[in-house]
C-alpha cells in the first residue's frame, strides 16, 4: 500500500470517487418501477429506488432533498440518470444537474407516451451516459482526499476492545494526513458526553454536539422511554455488554483520539477536514445514509454480532473481532481482528491491515457488502406527511 495515497476518479468539484457508478435514480416512489426497467438495459448500472415521498413537511422536505442532492453529487457517481414524475420536477432537476459537474440526463415520466415509450427513452439516455464515462481512468491521489463514514453494530465486548479501536487507530492515521471521518448515531453518544467535552476542537463545537445529544435524550423521555434504562438492548446484553456507558464508550472508540472539528446536520457535507460528528438516528441504514450523502466515499463498520447494513453508493468494510462471528459470517466480513484476543496480533498491526484493506477497496476491490449488494438509502422523517 502506498503511504502517499490511494487510487480514485477525480471529479470536477475537486472530490475523488472510489467508484465510477452509472446511477439510475428514482426521485419519488411513483417512478421506482420505471427506474428498475431502465436500469436493466445497462448491466452494472447502480439502481437507487428509495421510498421518496410527496407531501412531506418542514424539516423532512429539507432532509429528503439533501439526500437526493447528496446522491447526485456524490463523488462515487460518474454519471446520473434522474427519473422524476412531472414536468415541474423535471425543470428543478435539470437545474440541480447543471451544477453537478458530471454527465447527466433527466427522464420525466409524465412526458412519455405510455410506459413502453418511457422505458425506451430512459434506456437510450442511460446507454449514452454509459458511453460518456466508459473511458474514465483512476489516478493516485493523497489520503487527504478520502472521507470515511464510521459505523458499528451488533455491539459486544469485542467491538469495544478490538474492532472499534482498530478503526479508531485508522481514523487517527487518516486525519493526521488531512483526511476526513464522520461519526453519527447521536443516541450512541448518550453517556459519552465527557469525551465530547475533552476532544472538541472549540467550545462552540462541544456545545453544538452536546446540545444534539441532550435533545435526543429529552425527546426519548417525552415519548415515555428513558434511553438510559432500555440500553444496552437485549441483543447487546446477550453479547456481554452491561451498561449504557460501557456501550457508548465502546462505540466512541471508533473515533480514535482525534478532535471533533464540526457538528453536522443529517447528510450535510463537511466544510473542513478532520473528525466530524453528524446528528442522525441510530438505525444503521439511516445513519449510514446521512454520512454517505454527506460525501463519505467509504464506510468502516465495526461488528460484534453480525449486522447486514451497508450502502449501495459507498463500499462498506466490515471489521470484526469476535471469533464466533468470524466463523459464522466469514463470507460477509472483510477484516478479522480477533487475533488481538488470542494475542497473536496487536492493535497497531491490525490497523496497518485495515489501511491496506481500505487502499485495496478504494482502488476497486469489492467489499463483502458490495458482493452481496447489501445496503439501503433511508431518509428519516419526523412528522406525518400531508
Amino acid at each position: 500500500m502506498s503511504e502517499n495515497g490511494f487510487s480514485g476518479f477525480c471529479r470536477a468539484d475537486g472530490r475523488v470517487g472510489v467508484r465510477n457508478h452509472l446511477l439510475v435514480l428514482s426521485t419519488v416512489a411513483l417512478t421506482n418501477r420505471l427506474a428498475e426497467m431502465v436500469a436493466e438495459s445497462v448491466p452494472g448500472s447502480l439502481l437507487l429506488t428509495a421510498e421518496f415521498m410527496r407531501g412531506l413537511r418542514g424539516r423532512d422536505v429539507l432532509i429528503q432533498n439533501r439526500v437526493i442532492d447528496g446522491m447526485i453529487r456524490h463523488p462515487n457517481v460518474g454519471a446520473v440518470l434522474a427519473i422524476v414524475h412531472d414536468a415541474a420536477a423535471g425543470e428543478r432537476m435539470r437545474e440541480t444537474l447543471a451544477h453537478a459537474g458530471k454527465p447527466s440526463d433527466v427522464l420525466v415520466f409524465m412526458n412519455a407516451h405510455g410506459m413502453a415509450d418511457a422505458v425506451a427513452e430512459g434506456r437510450g439516455a442511460l446507454m449514452r451516459l454509459a458511453a460518456a464515462i466508459a473511458g474514465a481512468a483512476r489516478e493516485t491521489v493523497p489520503w487527504s482526499r478520502l472521507a470515511v463514514a464510521l459505523e458499528c453494530g451488533g455491539s459486544d465486548a469485542t467491538s469495544a476492545l478490538f474492532a472499534n479501536p482498530v478503526i479508531g487507530r485508522f481514523v487517527d492515521w487518516l486525519t493526521d494526513r488531512g483526511g476526513t471521518a464522520i461519526v453519527s448515531e447521536t443516541a450512541e453518544f448518550i453517556g459519552a458526553e465527557p469525551v465530547v467535552r475533552s476532544r472538541a476542537a472549540t467550545p462552540a463545537v462541544a456545545a453544538q454536539i452536546l446540545d444534539r445529544i441532550s435533545r435526543i435524550e429529552e425527546m426519548m423521555k417525552a415519548d415515555g422511554e428513558d434511553y438510559r434504562g432500555v440500553n444496552p438492548t437485549a441483543e447487546n446484553l446477550a453479547a456481554g455488554l452491561t451498561t449504557l456507558v460501557e456501550k457508548s464508550m465502546g462505540a466512541v472508540a471508533k473515533t480514535g483520539k482525534a478532535q471533533f472539528v464540526a457538528c453536522l446536520d443529517f447528510a450535510e457535507t463537511p466544510q473542513q477536514a478532520g473528525l466530524c460528528f453528524m446528528d442522525t438516528p441510530f438505525f444503521s441504514p439511516v445513519s449510514i445514509t446521512g454520512m454517505v450523502c454527506g460525501g463519505a466515499q467509504l464506510v468502516l463498520f465495526g461488528v460484534g454480532v453480525f449486522n447486514p447494513s451497508g450502502n449501495p453508493l459507498a463500499p462498506t468494510i466490515k471489521v470484526c473481532g469476535n471469533p464466533a462471528t468470524m466463523q459464522t459470517w466469514a463470507d460477509s466480513l472483510d477484516l478479522d481482528v480477533s487475533g488481538i484476543l488470542s494475542a497473536d496480533r496487536n492493535i497497531d498491526e491490525m490497523a496497518t491491515a485495515l489501511r491496506e484493506t481500505v487502499a485495496r477497496v478504494a482502488g476497486g476491490a469489492q467489499s463483502c457488502a458490495e458482493s452481496w449488494r447489501e445496503g439501503q438509502i433511508i431518509a428519516p422523517k419526523s412528522v406525518a406527511a400531508l
